[in-house]
């Protein structure tokens, strides 16, 4: 197994996935699970661990949320799955440094690839 073309080492790569719904989602995000697990196949990677904030807004505790990072720091995990980073936070500082943190930890942050269409320009 390899992440982003990195050659394989002997350790497991676990990887986890974050969810965070505001207000609370009653469906417990399912068609976001299930995107990020389609993706987690696509890259080759076991089924992520799912860490789900349910019903709480990015600015108050998110319990799951400082549980995964301090797994992350103990290097239980190689790879974090996110549909994107508002996730982490919708202030676009705040989440860049936790993406910076992961990542300091050797963690990959792999993000669902957009689904818009590239836009074709307009003739002129």
């Amino acid at each position: 197994m390899t992440l982003r073309g990195r050659p394989a080492d002997p350790a497991p790569h676990r990887v986890a996935a974050y969810l965070r719904c505001y207000p609370h989602d009653p469906w417990r995000m399912e068609p976001h699970r299930i995107a990020l697990q389609q993706y987690a196949d696509r890259l080759g990677l076991p089924d992520p661990e799912v860490f789900l904030d349910n019903g709480l807004p990015s600015g108050g505790p998110l319990p799951r949320l400082e549980h995964l990072l301090e797994l992350v720091a103990a290097g239980v995990y190689r790879a974090l799955l996110l549909p994107g980073g508002f996730v982490l936070s919708l202030d676009d500082d705040r989440a860049g440094s936790l993406r910076r943190q992961i990542a300091g930890h050797g963690c990959e942050v792999l993000e669902l690839p957009s689904r818009a269409r590239p836009r074709t320009p307009l003739p002129a």
